[in-house]
């Protein structure tokens, strides 16, 4: 039903809203088709937002949305998408469905929207370590302010605040998913910037498996919004710890902008609990450099990231007084959410972590890895090139000796003809040093109506 009212939402876009005054309609088309030895290489399907998995050899996605302005400073959205492709249990696929309300000062979204789409798609972690557009989005309702509130010359704030619900099949059903995100920007001077941001989500609420019935009132969304225990709650590690799945990661981004281009220096951490909110699990987490060059064709945009997620506030130890253990904070896993950080199947934030494994990798949250991206122009051919090499350690529980090593490759080389849309070819390979390889070489077709 929900892909149902996605194409109706499509064709009433197109059909009813083009044409009138009042109304803006833009939309996209794509489709891609592989030739691949194995499986879809780790690049050429990760952080597509849920459009291709491993197991695909093509993938169609339409979108349409209509802006209708009510006034200069209102105006009202419709978004609605779907992916053909497969791989999946179900082909056809709502992407987006959505209703959006924007003024000077908010935006309000109602539904299930794509997150941002960045220029080149360089990154690991597209700007959130947490959900980086690697699942299909999931519904919900998100607030955001549209520009920075201004405390001063040199200081402002960003806030995100938002209420997800994960409908997907998953062994605690209808869990329920709270987020917010405080941003502190710091102009130093006409030349450099400073950011510096906290996120926080809580996995919260649900059905477990046996049929409890998780706290949804509103006395247990306080305490996960602060991140209290359960209280007297008939589950021990519920009692004990912060009530939820939290999840949270510190964001800095140092920006300097020089004649020729513009550098950014930035860190995002990881947490599960205390002790990596404390900073423990130093220095855990995603670190990079990105270079955008002025007035070059050739390279218009180069980054490199190192990541690693080994420490985990060290290995699985006792502590004194509540018969816990300190240490082994286990990304991206939960023992009362067992399907853990994932929405159909699909891990939600860094993609390079996998406690669950997969056909590429047993299970999987300690790994260290180097990557880089670059992209430019070479005439009228746009490239986009990045490649990663990791080493994955598994898991404290159950480690992967020697450690795996995999190298993740891609390349995409797109043509725009101005009027009957762009043209690109993609190319991808895997090689894993105790896993069969993977490669790959696509075409695909884009056409945006504006």
């Amino acid at each position: 039903m929900r892909v149902h009212a996605a194409l109706i939402f499509i064709w009433l876009f197109t059909s009813v809203c083009a044409g009138q005054d009042d109304f803006e309609v833009r939309g996209t088309f794509e489709s891609r088709l592989f030739s691949k030895k194995n499986r879809l290489p780790f690049w050429s399907f990760t952080n597509s937002q849920g459009f291709l998995n491993e197991s695909s050899t093509y993938g169609v996605s339409a979108f349409a949305k209509a802006d209708y302005i009510i006034s200069n400073n209102h105006i009202l959205t419709l978004g609605a998408g779907a992916y053909l492709s497969d791989g999946f249990e179900d082909n056809l696929r709502r992407s987006d469905l959505y209703l959006e309300y924007r003024n000077r000062s908010i935006l309000v979204t109602l539904g299930a929207k794509q997150l941002p789409q960045y220029e080149y798609n360089l990154s690991t972690i597209n700007d959130n370590i947490l959900q980086t557009g690697n699942s299909r989005p999931f519904p919900g309702i998100i607030i955001s302010n549209v520009k920075p509130i201004k405390l001063s010359d040199k200081f402002s704030l960003d806030g995100e605040l938002a209420h997800y619900s994960l409908n997907d099949n998953r062994s605690t059903k209808n869990a329920q998913i709270h987020y917010k995100m405080i941003r502190t920007n710091w102009r130093i001077n006409e030349t450099s910037s400073l950011s510096i941001a906290l996120r926080h989500y809580v996995q919260w609420a649900g059905t477990l498996s046996d049929g409890t019935e998780l706290p949804s009132d509103l006395n247990a969304f306080g305490r996960i919004f602060i991140g209290a225990n359960g209280g007297d709650i008939d589950n021990p590690n519920e009692a004990i710890n912060a009530l939820g799945n939290h999840l949270g990661s510190y964001n800095v981004n140092y920006k300097k902008y020089f004649k020729n281009g513009t550098l950014a220096l930035y860190h995002q951490s990881l947490f599960e609990d205390r002790s990596g909110r404390e900073l423990n699990n130093f220095p855990d987490g995603v670190w990079g450099i990105t270079y955008l060059p002025k007035g070059s064709k050739l390279i218009r945009s180069i980054l490199y990231e190192y990541i690693q997620t080994v420490s985990q506030s060290g290995a699985p130890r006792p502590t004194e007084g509540l018969n816990q253990q300190s240490g082994d904070d286990n990304y991206f896993s939960n023992n009362i959410y067992p399907s853990g950080w994932t929405y159909e199947g699909a891990i939600i934030g860094l993609p390079l972590i996998n406690p669950f494994g997969n056909t590429m990798t047993p299970s999987n949250n300690r790994m260290i890895g180097h990557h880089l991206g670059i992209a430019g122009s070479l005439g009228k051919i746009d490239y986009t090139i990045k490649g990663s090499y990791i080493q994955n350690l598994g898991t404290y529980n159950s480690p992967i000796k020697p450690r795996q090593q995999a190298f993740y490759s891609y390349a995409n080389f797109s043509y725009d003809t101005n009027i009957l849309g762009i043209i690109n070819l993609f190319l991808g390979a895997d090689y894993i040093n105790d896993f069969s390889n993977a490669t790959s070489i696509g075409i695909g077709y884009k056409y945006n109506l504006e």
